[in-house]
This record gives C-alpha cells, sequence and structure tokens, in this order.
C-alpha cells in the first residue's frame, strides 16, 4: 500500500477530552491524510489491551475472522496513560507503545520511520508528538495533548 492508494477514512479530530467526527455542512469530512488511521491506532480498541499478551481485554473487533495482525487495534499506548502514573519511566514506554501501536505503517511500506516523543505539561496533561517519515520526508506530523489518567505519582 502507498499514498497514492490511500482512499482515507472517516475524518477523526483531536479534542481535549477524546475524538470527534468532523462533519461540515451536514456530511461527513473523509480524511485522506493519515490522521484517522494514527488516532484510532493509538486510541482506538479498548484502553485495557496492553497488548502483552493474549487476553480477553482485546476489542472485539480483533476476533472477528481474517483480521490480519496489522489491522488489529491494540491499545498499548492508551493502556499506559490511562493505567500507570506519569513517571519518566512509563513517558518511555508510553512513546515505545505508539511507536508499537503505528508499526502497521512500516510493516505496510508506507513510512519508513516512525518518531513518537512524549512530554508532560503539567500533573495531569501529556504530549505526545508524532511525526511519521517516507523517503526522506514527513508525510504526517501531529501533537496531541491529553490528560493522563493516573497523572503523576497516581493522583489526578
Amino acid at each position: 500500500m502507498n499514498l497514492q492508494d490511500f482512499e482515507g477514512d472517516l475524518l477523526l479530530e483531536d479534542t481535549p477530552d477524546g475524538g470527534n467526527i468532523h462533519i461540515d455542512d451536514g456530511l461527513f469530512v473523509s480524511d485522506r491524510s493519515f490522521g484517522t488511521a494514527v488516532y484510532l491506532s493509538l486510541f482506538g480498541g479498548n484502553k485495557e489491551d496492553n497488548g502483552r499478551v493474549r487476553n480477553r481485554k482485546t476489542w472485539w473487533g480483533n476476533t472477528l475472522r481474517g483480521v490480519s495482525e496489522n489491522q488489529k487495534l491494540v491499545s498499548r499506548f492508551q493502556a499506559i496513560i490511562h493505567g500507570s502514573p506519569m513517571t519518566m519511566k512509563n513517558i518511555l514506554d508510553a512513546e515505545e507503545a505508539a511507536r508499537l501501536d503505528l508499526k502497521w505503517l512500516t510493516d505496510e511500506g508506507i513510512a519508513d520511520e516512525i518518531i513518537a516523543s512524549g512530554r508532560p505539561l503539567s500533573h495531569s496533561r501529556f504530549e505526545l508528538k508524532v511525526q511519521i517519515n517516507a523517503r526522506g520526508k514527513s508525510i504526517f506530523n501531529h501533537n496531541y495533548a491529553l490528560f493522563w489518567k493516573a497523572g503523576s505519582n497516581g493522583k489526578v
């Protein structure tokens, strides 16, 4: 799959408290970039599914016949920011989890490099910067400002 083959998704916009479907003049807007695909890769599925072992917390769509590993939504990133305190170790783990959740882009040959870097904005706010590169050029660049649900030291 390459950029020319990408038909797009329904446009989901990142908001401080989640994502919203974008509607313009009463019609759903499509997204021909990778914004929605990246958003769903990071925040789709079941936020309790850390992807470490097969478990009953996987998103139901992952259990359908014919779903490949690259099509499954595994919420490694979301599991960390929802279930762990915001510490330096967990920030590094969240960055790695984001890269793993987006690995399908390199597996499919869409991207050559996934860069995910995070930083705390406050005791319960976090920013994840995602940059996706292909053939030496950036094809996606977005900063997600979100709540780290467990806050710093497990307090919200």
